[in-house]
């Protein structure tokens, strides 16, 4: 992912932006149509930096959480040298991968699509690119294409698939994007110059390009998640735009996201959802469709030290809240080196899957409604039903108050139970006499019936 210390966005910026935003075509709004139904997806970063997994020499990298950074937050703040770095291709063999495994997790966790940082930051590539002799096949014992794997295994649980692509840093190639540090935060001397500009153009047009290319070519992806978190001199906006028109002219169903250029006014005109800062979480409507990507814990690759799991509770709020609010949410898993899911993964994953067979109708395809933010969690809608996630179980009362609903529903019965409520109309809303037993200790739904 992209630099921690820019880590918050502020929501109304991208409130601003939805307000603002340009009309999109019918074509625009059909190609994008999918996303905005699915609301939930799996992120996997998974490359070399999975070996050491934020642990180089027996020190805990510096910097932040982030493993997948540990090139250059290794030995901090000097990096891990090239070389050094590129050993642990040597290692990369991760004997357990099974590609049909990931992506059933996916699915039977109520995930509708799939991205995987097929070069990440370290430029290192998860399918045999011609352009590179740095990527899986030509580079590790493992010899195997990882992203044909997965693209069979999602068309198979009719998963979307999608890639995560670095198209601005790359450390290992030429001419790519580094670092602004230490220079910007520690104030010493800058220790990895900026590629000049004709450097960055030659890595362009010999590595980028055609690598987008070939991932649109042999695997067919819907969408594509480019990586920026700040305005650089060496991406202007004709080179953005170029790499959406090279997108565009060799596919007519792949999705754009916000990160091909964060923080570039006017972006959201030129792609097809917006993306927020890593775990970050709007508080209001954003008409564009967008999404949130987060983490199970702090890191986005394996990292052997960071402990601090999200409870499932957490993640399942951060979903539903998201959705209330026209956006996705779309969860990281960081592979272990041998090609498993960490335990505290899959047992989270087990959870939500279960949550969502129960109560994913609510999520999927559902829209925001004008009274979704309450004091007990929140409401989404679909047709004349409103789904009610109560995360927040009143303790010294029998019932919830639905704030600024002024509608007198037929009916309304907890989704899991179909045990029938009772309601009346009070001043500022509506009261819900809450179920003796409460069946759900995460978030139960209640269906309001506006028939």
């Amino acid at each position: 992912m992209g630099k921690k210390f820019i880590h918050i966005i502020l929501s109304c910026a991208f409130m601003a932006i939805s307000q603002g935003n340009a009309q999109k075509s019918a074509e625009d709004k059909a190609r994008v149509k999918w996303f905005e139904e699915a609301r939930f997806g799996m992120f996997i970063h998974f490359g070399l930096y999975s070996v050491p997994s934020g642990v180089y020499n027996g020190e805990v990298m510096g910097r932040n959480w982030y493993a997948e950074w540990i090139r250059m937050q290794g030995n901090w703040p000097n990096g891990i040298p090239d070389e050094e770095y590129r050993k642990f291709a040597r290692q990369f063999n991760p004997e357990k991968f099974n590609a049909d495994e990931w992506i059933r997790m996916a699915s039977e966790a109520g995930m509708k699509y799939f991205l995987i940082t097929a070069k990440h930051h370290d430029g290192f590539a998860l399918w045999p690119t011609k352009v590179s002799k740095y990527n899986v096949v030509d580079a590790t014992p493992f010899n195997r294409d990882i992203l044909g794997e997965l693209a069979i295994a999602c068309k198979k649980y009719d998963i979307k698939l999608g890639f995560y692509y670095s198209h601005w840093q790359d450390w290992g190639h030429k001419g790519g994007a580094l670092p602004p540090w230490p220079s910007k935060e520690l104030g010493t001397e800058p220790k990895m110059p900026q590629p000049t500009a004709e450097e960055f153009d030659q890595y362009w047009r010999t590595i980028c390009l055609p690598q987008v290319a070939e991932l649109i070519e042999n695997y067919d992806p819907w969408f594509f998640w480019f990586d920026t978190w700040e305005r650089s001199e060496l991406l202007p906006y004709e080179k953005v735009d170029e790499l959406i028109a090279h997108v565009r002219g060799l596919s007519d169903k792949v999705l754009i996201g916000s990160r091909i250029a964060f923080e570039y006014p006017g972006i959201e005109e030129r792609v097809d959802y917006l993306s927020m800062m890593d775990n970050t979480f709007p508080d209001g409507y954003i008409e564009q469709p967008w999404e949130t990507s987060g983490t199970f814990n702090r890191s986005w690759g394996y990292h052997l030290k960071d402990f601090g799991w999200k409870p499932t509770k957490e993640l399942l709020r951060n979903l539903v809240a998201n959705a209330s609010r026209n956006g996705n949410y779309q969860l990281n898993v960081g592979p272990k080196p041998d090609g498993t899911f960490p335990l505290p993964s899959i047992k989270r994953l087990k959870e939500i899957g279960a949550w969502m067979d129960i109560n994913g109708e609510g999520i999927y395809g559902a829209e925001p409604n004008p009274v979704a933010e309450q004091d007990w969690g929140y409401i989404t809608q679909k047709g004349k039903k409103l789904y009610l996630f109560v995360f927040d179980w009143p303790i010294l009362s029998d019932r919830i108050v639905v704030k600024k609903l002024n509608t007198t529903p037929s009916g309304i019965t907890v989704l899991e139970t179909s045990e029938n409520l009772n309601y009346e109309r009070i001043e500022g809303g509506l009261g819900i006499q809450l179920p003796e037993f409460q069946p759900d200790q995460n978030c139960t739904v209640f269906i309001v019936d506006l028939e």
